[in-house]
Parts: C-alpha cells; structure tokens; sequence
C-alpha cells in the first residue's frame, strides 16, 4: 500500500497541528469526553480543580481549563470538570506568572489569555497534563532524573522530559521539564492525582528535528550539513495520514490470549546524535561564520567546513564516486549525516530498557527502580538512508552514562562486570543545555566525539554478538509509546515498514510482561512480539558492521500455544530461499529430548557442560542466554536455566555490510490461533562462535 506520509510542514496546512492531536485524544487517552454524576462522587479530599480554584496563583491556568475541552464533540467536557472527577492525573501547573509571559513572549505586550485562539489554549491546557489511567500519578521521587522522559505522554500525545538540576554554590537540587521549565513546587497531593507547579508554560515545539537542530545555538555546521545534503528535507514525517484517517477498533480479544489495545496512530520520526561546532573544532573543521537559519541552514564558510569534512567522511566511507554531489546517497558526506539519525524517535531514557537482565531487581515492574543497575545493558538501532547502518547503544551500569557504538569486555567467568573498553564509542549527553531538543517528530541529543562508522568501530563492533530485540528494528513500535506500558495490536498489516508480505491471516501483536506483573515470562527486556493465525510475513534484518560470516539465531520462549513455521533467507525479498527445517515452536524441553538435547546445568562439571552445549549447537539450537532472567524481579532466575527458552540457530552466511537482507516466516499449521513468537535475533560473527575462545554463555 502506497502511503500519504505527512511532514510538519504539511500538517499545518491539513488541519493545525494543535488542533489535531486534540481530535487524536478521544482515542489515544483513557479520559472520558463526557462525565455523570456518579464520576464525581469521589472522597472529600480536594480534587485537582478544587485546589486550582481556591489558590489565586493559578487562576489563569484554571479559566484555560474551564475553556477547553476534551475533544471537539458537541457536549465534550471541560477539563476543569475532567480534573474534577475520578481519575490519575499528574499536572504541571503554570503559575499567572509563568502564563502572563507565555502570553507576551506569543502575542506581544498587553495581550492576556482571552486572547489566545483556541489551538493556542489547548496546547498550553493538553501539554501539562498526563492522565496515568489506572497507574497512580507520578510523584516527584517518579521522576526521570538524568534526562529521561516520563513512560506517559501528555494529552496531545507528546513527550515530556525530565532532568534533576543543581544551582551553582547549592546542594538542593530541583527538576526541570522539557529543558526549560523549573518545577517550583512538588507533590501537592489531591483526590485525583498529584500538582506540581512549574515556572513556565510547558509549550513542546511543532518543529521538526532538523529545525531544532539549526535552532540549536552550538550546532551550526550540523545544521548546514543537513540543508546542503538535503537531509533537513527527508527527515520531517511525523505521522501516516492513511492510517490515521482509518476506522480502528478500540480494543480486540483474539484465540487463548488477552484484550489488546488497537493502535490508533502510526507515528513517524527520528532521533539525532549530534557533535557540536567544539567537537568538529577538535578535527580541524573551522568554526562557523554567517550561518543563516531563515536561508535554510546556509554558511558563509561554507567551502572552508566541506573541505575539512570531506577527508573525514570519506576516510570511513569511501572515496566519492558521485562527482562531488552531496545530495546522493552515495556520497560519503551525505553518508556521513545520514549515519547520524536512526529510525523511530527514543527519549534518552529509552533507549535501553531495564527490566529482567542479570542481577537487576526491578522493583515496581510498571515503573521499575533507575537506581541501582547490575550490569551493561545495550540494544541496536538502525539509521536511515540507503546506506542503511547499525548503532549499538550501551548504557553503563556503573556511572549510568549512555553511550554509542561503545564495545567491552566483561568478566564472563564471574557476574559480567565491564572489565575494560576495547572501543569508547561516544557519550550521548540526555540536554542540549537551554537548546530544546525535543522535536515533534523525535529527538536528538550532543555527543562527545565524532561519531561514525568507521573501521575501527565496525571492526569493534563486528567482532562480539550482536542481539538485536525485535522492537528496536520496528521504529513504529517505539513510536507508539507501547513499549513495557501496554499490549497492543496492528490492525494494518502494512503498519510496519520492516515487515512486509503479510497473509491476509496475519495478525501483529505486541505484548510486555509488565502490566501483568511478569507472571514468569522469559523474555529478554521483558517483552515479545507475537503474530497469530496462518501467517506468512518477512522481516528486514538490520545491517551487520563489517563483511564476514555471521550465524542468524533466534530467541524464543516456547509452550504449547505455540505454531510451526519454515524460514526463508536472502537478499531479495521476493524469492527468499528456505533454510532448514521446519521449527516447531510448541515444546518445552527435558534432558530426555533426543532432537534438540536441552540439559540442565545443576550438578555438572565445566567440561561436561561444555561438551554438551556442543551437542545442542549440532541439533541446531543453544540454551537461552545467562545475561537475562525469568520476569520474576528477582534477579537471578536465568533463561539458561529455564527449559523452555532457547536460540535456535537459522542459518550461517556470509554476509556483506552494505547489503539488506530479508528473513520470511511461513506457517506450517492451518491453525488460526496459531502463535509465532519472537523476542531477539542475534548476528553472531564467525570470530565468536568459532573463535580461539569458546563463546560464553551469557
């Protein structure tokens, strides 16, 4: 299906921008647009609007209330009565002060809220409320606290963030919402939820990344590098009209499993990792003169940056071909930017996501603890272009810094601390300082040193196992804000742009342990994506780092609502080639099962074990990994240990960095509530499975 993909741009003249995802809230947010009587039977304690309307500092913010309403059907409730009722509701109240400059800074002196048109008045009243649903609010202590964004969108479905600060000379530190909105107070609890008050208007940009970029006072030369590569052009989506202008069902109940939500959005976006003017000063790149946001992002010295920065892109990518022309794809310099930029738009603390790996006790598994980590944690990103790339983004569990392309050695014969760095990769800083970096359609974030791929770090990177979760190669997944928080179904096939050549009998699923309590799942990061029925579909790998010989391994969690399905592998994705034999998915194993020679370790000694782990390679498939436990919380229940999780191996190629290949999946049942499970896939390099040293287990 051909698909009407908007751009920032375009959706201010389909409808504004505000206005729509106001519209958008009557399916995405658990807010009812209506209210009874019985909803306002709540205990005697001050409700939100109560509190508003007996505090005179925040009348301003109260009458917004009382104006807006929650949605555009005729009879739509207010929010002054959709905070007067039952619910969770976690608000960033701005002060009359904070209002009254927000008005001027907008419309110009001696202007007030009446003033404001309609779509002004909701983005100011939809952007400092996030309704929780059935989950309490947040308290100040559930708070991100190194830059991270809050699990919960904002009522326009935007993203707020969050960042603990320090005044200079003080030890008293306070939080700071979107990178420039002081919380002056905390924790005024009420009936339905939690108040904060915050010290300016928390108004998210409508720009899109790029423009941010340019916007951003430190980062000029990337700014120009996106406007003369034409890259500032390509990286506007921000949301599939076709699908939004769609019918889709709230919710759906399907064959032995839960209620899943049905998207009602498909998101659209990008996240940036972006050197600032210093970084490229380090590398001989002059400092910017004339540069001239309003001319698109132009330079003055713009011959002097490209001289200096053609040697470094093409020292990692290649001599031009192109003649020069830095619009082609080809070009190293538009390979250079292009590197820059993933798929999908991750705030910085979702990059990685804490929940089930070796040693980490979660805590609240609906809001798991941030504080103490047991060991790295990284997954692996793809970026966009026809050159398409593989970033593997790693956050430590000591200093909690996140990092990009960064690559280790662990004590694998003990609890797999990081022992040394083999390649530092560079840190992804969580702000741009006053610099907003918060996009309509993503993120991006500074980095400490130039980053590309380079030999060095494909190298690096080429060289250890590459596990990739299946929802980080599904950029719309991360945008839909389901990841850990919801189950979820897609109901177009065509949701996905890295799943293609769906049955008309497969059905996408997503699912996570966490509103469940974990319940024992074994699933790495704690979630899985399923898809149910007679199926046929083929998935995009993402790139490996380096040319080389690479084994496909799968991850899965097997039981009995399981399927049977044929895998298919190659490079055209029309006319894949079947590789092995059917996998039949429904099995739990014992030490008795002759086909796939599962074992347990207890009572074991290190060469037995060893050689049985050789025997379950020669039947095709290994133990689950040590590096991640059941989703219990505890810690210390691997899925080494547990007889129903297991890698199978797929297949063994040689395999070339530039190349995109396809992997398909047809179902050998006539089976409707069949389930195909899948959870990570790894490419692990010849180097590692057949290597000097036997590959670890984790």
């Amino acid at each position: 299906m051909k698909r009407n993909i908007t751009t920032i741009k375009s959706i201010m003249t389909f409808c504004l921008a505000v206005g729509m995802t106001s519209g958008m809230l009557l399916t995405t947010q658990s807010c009812s647009e209506n209210l009874d009587e019985g909803e306002f039977a709540i205990a005697k304690e001050q409700t939100i609007s109560d509190f508003l309307s007996e505090n005179e500092e925040y009348s301003q913010i109260l009458a917004i209330f009382d104006r807006v309403s929650l949605g555009h059907k005729e009879g739509a409730s207010s929010l002054r009565a959709v905070l007067s009722a039952r619910g969770n509701y976690t608000i960033f109240a701005p002060t009359n002060a904070a209002i009254n400059d927000y008005v001027a800074n907008l419309l110009g002196s001696g202007k007030s809220i009446s003033d404001l048109s309609d779509e002004e008045a909701e983005l100011i009243a939809y952007s400092c409320v996030i309704d929780n649903g059935t989950e309490s609010a947040y308290e100040s202590p559930d708070f991100p606290q190194e830059g991270g964004a809050f699990t919960k969108s904002d009522l326009n479905d935007r993203t707020i963030t969050c960042e603990e600060r320090t005044e200079e000379g003080s030890d008293t530190p306070y939080y700071y919402i979107n990178g420039k909105c002081k919380v002056e107070r905390t924790d005024v609890r009420l009936s339905n939820g939690y108040l904060h008050s915050v010290s300016a208007v928390i108004a998210p940009s409508n720009e899109n990344v790029p423009d941010l970029i340019k916007a951003a006072s430190n980062m000029n030369i990337m700014g120009a590098l996106l406007h003369y590569t034409g890259w500032d052009a390509k990286l506007t989506d921000y949301m599939d009209v076709e699908y939004e202008n769609a019918e889709h069902e709230q919710t759906i109940k399907l064959p032995n499993l839960a209620t899943f939500a049905v998207a009602q959005h498909r998101y659209l976006g990008y996240t940036g990792l972006v050197e600032t003017d210093d970084v490229f000063a380090r590398y001989g790149v002059p400092a910017p003169q004339g540069f001239n946001v309003d001319a698109g992002g132009t330079l003055s010295n713009w011959d002097a940056v490209l001289a200096a920065i053609k040697p470094i892109a093409e020292g990692a990518y290649g001599t031009d071909t192109t003649g020069g022309d830095i619009t082609n794809e080809d070009n190293p310099v538009n390979r250079f930017v292009a590197y820059h930029f993933i798929e999908g738009k991750m705030a910085h603390n979702k990059f990685v996501q804490h929940m089930c790996e070796y040693g980490y006790k979660y805590g609240d598994i609906m809001n798991p603890q941030q504080k103490e980590f047991s060991v790295d944690i990284w997954d692996y990103f793809t970026t966009v272009g026809s050159h398409r790339g593989l970033v593997k983004i790693l956050q430590e569990a000591v200093s909690h810094d996140l990092f990009a392309n960064r690559t280790c050695k662990y004590d694998v014969d003990g609890s797999y601390e990081q022992l040394s760095v083999v390649n530092k990769g560079v840190q992804i800083l969580p702000t741009n300082g006053e610099n907003d970096n918060n996009a309509r359609n993503g993120f991006y974030y500074p980095v400490t040193d130039l980053f590309m791929m380079d030999a060095a770090t494909a190298d690096a990177m080429g060289n250890e196992r590459i596990r990739f979760d299946i929802t980080t190669i599904l950029p719309e997944l991360m945008n839909s804000g389901a990841r850990n928080v919801t189950y979820m179904y897609f109901d177009d096939n065509n949701y996905f742009d890295n799943i293609t050549g769906c049955s008309d009998d497969t059905k996408l699923l997503y699912l996570t342990s966490a509103p469940v309590s974990g319940a024992g799942w074994c699933d790495y990061e704690g979630d899985e994506f399923m898809v149910l029925g007679v199926y046929d579909f083929t998935l995009k790998l993402p790139p490996v780092p380096k040319d080389g010989t690479y084994e496909l391994r799968m991850g899965v969690s097997q039981n009995s609502l399981r399927g049977m399905c044929q895998f298919y592998f190659g490079e055209d994705e029309k006319s894949l080639l079947p590789v092995g034999l059917p996998y039949d998915m429904r099995n739990q194993y014992t030490d008795q099962d002759e086909n796939v020679a599962w074992f347990s370790d207890t009572n074991l000694d290190e060469g037995t074990i060893i050689e049985k782990d050789k025997n379950m390679r020669n039947h095709g498939y290994m133990k689950g990994p040590k590096y991640f436990n059941r989703n219990d919380g505890s810690g210390n229940n691997t899925a080494r240990d547990y007889s129903g999780n297991v890698r199978r191996i797929i297949t063994t190629q040689n395999l070339k960095a530039d190349k995109t290949y396809y992997i398909r999946f047809k179902s050998c049942l006539e089976d409707n509530a069949s389930q195909f499970f899948s959870d990570y896939f790894e490419w692990c390099p010849r180097s590692v499975y057949n290597g000097l040293d036997p590959e670890d287990r984790w």
